[in-house]
């Protein structure tokens, strides 16, 4: 097929990730293709996990903005919420161009500073990546910048587009990929190199349920734009794709599945604590699809890609707490008992002789289910070994403690 405009969905060649490919070396690193026991185990299938949350910036987007800025050679401006502008503010830095990133108010604290480390000058604008994306084409329009768009630029997709060719470089033998979908320039990157050297397995991309522009607009065969999207996934977070990246994909992926923000959630505990893995929600929701059995690769061989690792650590810990309490790791009891040091004491020795460790604990004198001469109990356990919990309740009615809520565990 020829190249007659933009709308040509196969315009993104080998040839062109091949070129964007000789632009990056030495720039990025060729992150590793590694296989995952853990993951392959609770999946059923043998899966490897290409591992760009270890590329420069954090994530795969210093590929498509590199690619994109070395051929422009001009100070540039770009709209993102988060690892984007990361990608691009590193990039310019490299290249010695002047950056500005406008973010939607919303962005993460820690995007923000770490993309000002990067020199790029931040700019806080709208309440959402289409209106950072309109006020920065208002910016390059007025003052004649390059303007980089997150996904809908040809460049930028072949640079993402790499990470294709280094997975086929070392495997070419794999039954499935699985890839975190936004805008969708990555996948389309990797889908139109994956297609063009022949491969003939099953592309598939993920996407965060309060965020599936491309999976419902490929679902009602227009592009469609979504009003709203609420995800803790905030790196694909997007309202809707580009034409561009709506037609690669409608050509080149197979499939386009979602996944709950708890399946993200359980997804990036299992790396971190299985595979040592830090994952930012965006970067496991690929591992999401697989443990959550959104797709079913039992029997087969294929990658997962973890696209990026800036996890903000307030909501990682969040992650780690919540996950912990679902798998009954730790637990909070709530109970009331007499407001005497000794009453106290029984409690705590009662938490000793059962093999627990207060990980929390406080106190509260006043409160609607506290009598005159009582005091609440709010303890956070953390437990070793194989407990037996339902000595608790057994001895806490022996000595006259009343629970009033547990959380984490049922005994």
């Amino acid at each position: 097929m020829t190249r007659e405009t933009s709308q040509d969905y196969s315009d993104i060649s080998v040839k062109d990730v091949e070129e964007a490919y000789d632009r990056l070396k030495g720039v990025v690193k060729n992150t590793p293709l590694e296989r995952s026991s853990s993951i392959s185990e609770l999946c059923g299938a043998e899966v490897y996990l290409k591992l760009e949350n270890l590329q420069r910036a954090g994530s795969f987007k210093i590929r498509g903005a590199y690619n994109l800025l070395s051929r422009e050679m001009k100070d540039v401006i770009a709209a993102s919420a988060g690892n984007h502008s990361q990608g691009v503010a590193l990039a310019a830095k490299l290249l010695s161009l002047r950056a500005t990133v406008v973010m939607p108010q919303f962005a993460s604290p820690s995007k923000i500073t770490a993309t000002q480390k990067y020199g790029a000058e931040v700019l806080l604008y709208g309440n959402s990546f289409d209106e950072a994306t309109e006020k920065a084409k208002k910016i390059a329009a007025e003052e004649g910048r390059v303007f980089a768009h997150a996904f809908d630029n040809r460049f930028v997709i072949a640079g993402q587009g790499t990470i294709g060719l280094e997975i086929y470089e070392v495997m070419n033998d794999f039954d499935f990929i699985v890839v975190p979908v936004g805008g969708g320039g990555l996948i389309s990157g990797i889908a139109s190199y994956l297609r063009g050297v022949g491969f003939r397995g099953k592309i598939i991309g993920v996407e965060a349920e309060a965020a599936a522009a491309m999976k419902i607009s490929l679902s009602s065969g227009k592009l469609t734009k979504l009003t709203s999207v609420a995800t803790i996934a905030d790196g694909i977070a997007i309202k809707s794709p580009s034409e561009l990246t709506f037609g690669i994909t409608k050509k080149h992926v197979d499939e386009v599945v979602t996944v709950s923000d708890e399946d993200i959630s359980s997804a990036m505990f299992t790396l971190l604590e299985r595979g040592k893995i830090v994952a930012e929600p965006a970067g496991a929701a690929s591992v999401a699809a697989l443990i959550s059995g959104k797709v079913d690769v039992r029997g087969k061989k294929g990658i997962a890609l973890i696209s990026g690792g800036n996890a903000d650590l307030a909501l990682l810990s969040q992650i780690i707490e919540n996950n912990l309490l679902k798998s009954g790791r730790i637990f909070t009891i709530v109970f009331v008992l007499k407001n005497t040091p000794s009453e106290m004491k029984k409690a705590v020795e009662l938490f000793s002789d059962m093999g627990l460790n207060i990980e929390e604990l406080k106190t509260e004198l006043y409160d609607h289910d506290v009598k005159v001469g009582e005091q609440k109990v709010i303890a956070k356990l953390k437990i070793y070994g194989n407990t037996d919990l339902g000595r608790i309740r057994r001895k806490f009615e022996e000595l006259g403690f009343r629970i009033i809520d547990v959380k984490g565990v049922n005994f």
